[in-house]
Order: C-alpha cells, then structure tokens, then sequence
C-alpha cells in the first residue's frame, strides 16, 4: 500500500515538475515582446505616442502594399512552376526541378543590392542599351527606375517565390493522379483540370506558402531601406535609432507582432483544411505529360527565367563586382568580419540546438501543457529580428545597470556592460529566433526514430546519461548535424537583430555588407556578400538531397 502511495505521488510530482522548464523557455523566449508591451502601454499612457500614431498609417498602408503584391507575384510563380516540373516533360527539367529552390540561398537584402547595380545606370544592362542608342545621358532614354515600389516587388518575389514552389511541388508529387485522370477522362483539358481541380485542392499549401513569403517581407530591413519603402520595419528602426523615441518603436514593434499572429493564424488554418486533401494513391504516380513544340519551350523558358531573376543575376553581379578589382582592403575587412560571423554563428548553433533538443525531448515525453508551452516558445522565428532586438534592449541594459551597483556594493568594481553590449545579447537573440528550426529538425527525427531503442536501453539498466550518450544523440547524430548546419548558415545570413545588438567596433558579414551599400561602396561589400550566399546554399543542397532521398 506505502510503495503504490509513494508511486502515485511520484507520478503527480513529476507530472507537476515537468512544466517548469517549457515554462522556462517560454518566458526567456517572451522577454522582448512582453517588455515591448509594456513600453508601449506606458508611452500611450504618457502621452508620448505621436510618433507612433503619424508613421503608423503610412507605414502600415506601405507594408500591406508590399505584403499583398509579393503575396500575389510569389503565389502565381511559385504554384506555376510547381505545376509544371511535376507534370511535364521538358528541356532540363530535372534540373529545374531542385535548382528552382536556390534563390532562397541569397537573403532579400543581397538581392536589393545586386539589382540595383546590375540596373543602374552604371550597370552592364543600361551600358549596353547606351552602345545599342548611342546616349551618353539618362535624358536621352528611358529606364524604369528600380529604386521603387515596383522594384522591391520584383527583388523579394525573385528569391521569395521558393517557398510557394517548395510547398506545392510536395503537394502535387504527394497527391493522387486519379483524380486529374478522372477530369481528363469526363473531356476536361488541361487547363481546366487545373482551374477546376488541381488548384482548390493546392489552396491549403499555396497559403502556407504564400504566408511564409508575406512574413519575410515583414522581417525585411535591409532591402525595403534600400529601395526607400516606409515599411513598418524600417520606420521601427529609424524610430528608435534615429529618433530616441522607443515608446513609439515599441508600438510599432507591437504592431508587426499582431501583423505576424494574423499570419500564423491563417497559416494553421490552411494545415487544418489539409484534412480535406485527397492521399497519394501508390499504384498511380503523378504522371507526366510530354510538352511538344512551343508549349515546351514556353515551359523551359519561365523556369529559366525564374532561376535567371532569383540566382543567377544576384550571383553573377556578386561575382563580377567580387573579382573585378581584388583590393588588399576588401580582402582584410571581409576576413574581419568572416571571425566573429564564425564564432558567432557556431555559439549560436551550439546553444540553440541545445535548447532544441532540450524542447524536442519534452515535446516527446510530458504532457499537453508542456507541448504547447514548447510550441509558444518557438514562436521567435516567425517574428522579425528587428521587433526581437528592440524588445531586448532595454531588460538586458537594465540587468547590466543591476549588476554594476551590485559589485559595486559588495567589491567596489564595476564590470560595465556584460549582458547588452556584448555577443551574449546577440546569441540570446540567435536563441530566441532559431529556436523553432532546431526544435522542428530534432522533434521530427525523434518522431521518425521512435521509442523502442530507448525502451529496449531502459530494460537493459540503462539510466537517463546513459540513454543520452549511448542512444539519444549516436541516433540523433544527422539530425543535430542538420540542425546546428541550418542555425549556423541562418545566423550567418541574419541582418536586423545582428546590427541592432552588436558589439561596438565589431562587424559580421552582414552588417559590413549592409554599411558598405547603404554608402554606395558596393564593390567593397561584394566579397563578404558572395561568402553569405555560398554558406546560404549549403541548406539548400542538404534539403534537395533529403528531398531526393524521400522521392517516389
């Protein structure tokens, strides 16, 4: 009777116990956006909001513009060529088929920047038109202006559209052929199957798709700045640093959070509606169709257009511009810069995998108030790094400011900034923000891998450090790898927490790419930039091989 008492209040205690550390990371995680609202709070209930209130329409009118048409162009482009590289036959398609994903290796901000070069008036395009006319001046031609609205649509779409493509080309391998051979055979052609079946059954990925392109044009900061676009993220950064007012940054920052929980909120309606989705019938492959004559070439010729746009100008503009003119100078800052960005990017790696595996292994074991205190945590991804920073500023100031009046109390010594003005504020950020791609990395290969081989260690007398070296992470070894590869190359290509939060005096690749083409020292910052997207491309490669291997 004692030993069944002393197991069920066992059980209770460790139900009870089990919360803490999801607890734990929910509110480390939700440290910036909660001071964000209270600073928000106390600036309307001060008075101070006037700044807030006269950018707030403008910005927010700018960003939903921005936000909609990238929506539109990524969304028709991505579900196209999805459509096209599962269904036809045509010149190099097999390569179109992986090579599509590699605009999402060049981060917005590089792609701003080589468009603008590769179109300006210095640019090989006009410099060529200019030997064609024979003008020597602007005035003599006419030449849309990239610097603009329209410009920043076609430079996000052009690397963004990836996202749309990768989600619905898994729908369209994953989803049954019956259902277009039933269309096809009652007389529907092809481009009535489409409209009629293939595209509402797509909708569900097509959100999710469009959804995680529109939530990167709102974590954008480099690009929008660049074109002069008054989006909400930008006007946040020239709130605080231009400006002083944090209260009015702060409610703007709030703003693009609920932006962000409208998005996530349609995005989890679209998987929901995924219940309607017919399954992969195994004894009907999709099939596809031979294209002959100019609806072949027409074919070849979007994807070659779309890859051109999203790779292929971006990176030969790098290229041309890194090895032009090679200076000692250029050489000696983008290694420099190539230090920190390293330590920085493998801390981070470190520690965020950490607290992933930490998250997987209670998302595996405890119960549901843990697995959706884990789901709150890893929330950080989804919101901008600039709103992350900003929420970060003031609490880790405030944690140094309490730590210097206390060693000088106790020791008569004050240490300075600890916490706010060093790399921990940085790899805190990191955390925060990475922490869903770990956590999703190592829960699914938990998932995959199952609980037998950790039953099978218990049964043997295995205890908990034993299951962890001799099982857990042998197992997990690929995974965690994955993991930490993926973190490692995000943090690398990060931008807006990066040059918020840095340390004085010292540069990552790109904030020095950013500094460098903010003055218009573009073939200064070309090398650095061509390092970011050679590390961008290595979860590129990673996921279309794993995507190879999961081919049917």
């Amino acid at each position: 009777m004692l030993g069944t008492l002393r197991q069920h209040w066992q059980k209770s205690e460790r139900s009870f116990a089990l919360p803490i550390v999801p607890l734990v990371l929910v509110a480390l995680a939700g440290l910036p956006i909660g001071w964000l609202a209270w600073s928000a709070a106390a600036a309307v209930a001060t008075g101070s909001n006037g700044l807030a209130a006269a950018m707030l329409p403008t910005s927010l009118r700018d960003t939903a513009q921005l936000m909609v048409s990238v929506g539109l162009v990524t969304g028709t482009v991505g579900l196209v060529a999805a459509w096209l590289v599962t269904h036809y036959e045509f010149p190099l398609r097999r390569l179109f088929d992986w090579a599509l994903v590699v605009p999402l290796a060049v981060p917005t901000y590089l792609a701003a920047y080589t468009y603008v070069e590769f179109l300006d008036f210095t640019g090989p395009l006009q410099t060529l038109l200019r030997t064609f006319n024979g003008a020597t001046s602007l005035k003599e031609y006419w030449f849309p202006n990239i610097r603009s609205s329209w410009g920043a649509v076609l430079v996000l779409s052009a690397v963004l559209y990836p996202y749309v493509y990768v989600a619905c080309r898994a729908f369209f391998l994953m989803q049954s052929a019956s259902l277009n051979i039933a269309a096809r055979t009652l007389g529907a052609g092809g481009m009535r199957t489409f409209f009629t079946v293939t595209l509402p059954l797509s909708r569900p990925a097509l959100v999710v798709g469009v959804t995680l392109a529109m939530m990167e044009v709102v974590n954008d900061l480099g690009a929008v700045q660049y074109f002069g676009i008054n989006a909400i993220t930008a006007i946040i950064y020239s709130t605080w640093i231009n400006r002083a007012d944090f209260g009015g940054a702060a409610q703007l920052a709030v703003t693009v959070v609920l932006v962000i929980g409208l998005l996530i909120a349609a995005e989890g309606q679209a998987r929901r509606n995924r219940v309607y989705l017919g399954r992969r019938d195994s004894r009907v492959p999709p099939a596809r169709e031979i294209l002959a004559g100019p609806r072949k070439w027409s074919a070849f010729g979007f994807c070659l257009v779309l890859l051109a746009l999203g790779f292929g100008i971006p990176v030969g503009q790098l290229t041309f511009s890194a090895f032009r003119v090679v200076l000692p100078e250029t050489i000696a800052s983008t290694v420099a810069a190539l230090v920190p960005t390293v330590i920085l990017a493998s801390l981070g790696a470190v520690i965020t995998v950490v607290l992933g595996f930490i998250a997987a292994k209670l998302s595996q074991s405890s119960g549901s108030v843990s697995r959706g205190a884990i789901r709150l945590a890893t929330l950080g991804y989804a919101i901008p790094g600039t709103v992350l920073a900003l929420g970060l500023l003031q609490p880790l100031g405030q944690a140094d400011l309490w730590f210097n009046r206390m060693t000088m109390a106790l020791a008569d010594w004050r240490p300075g900034l600890i916490l706010s003005g060093s790399m921990a504020a940085l790899l805190y950020v990191y955390a925060i923000r990475f922490l869903a791609v770990s956590h999703s990395t190592l829960d699914a290969a938990m998932k995959k891998r199952g609980t037998s081989v950790l039953d099978a260690g218990k049964v043997l007398g295995e205890r908990r450090l034993g299951l962890l070296l001799r099982i857990d992470i042998p197992t997990l070894t690929p995974a965690i790898l994955s993991a930490a590869t993926l973190v490692f190359v995000e943090i690398v290509k990060e931008l807006p927490a990066t040059l918020l939060l840095r340390p004085l005096g010292v540069d990552t690749l790109a904030t020095l790419v950013y500094m460098r083409a903010n003055v218009g020292l573009f073939a200064q910052a070309a090398l650095p930039a061509l390092f970011i997207v050679l590390a961008g491309l290595i979860p590129v490669i990673l996921a279309t091989r794993l995507g190879d291997r999961r081919k049917v």
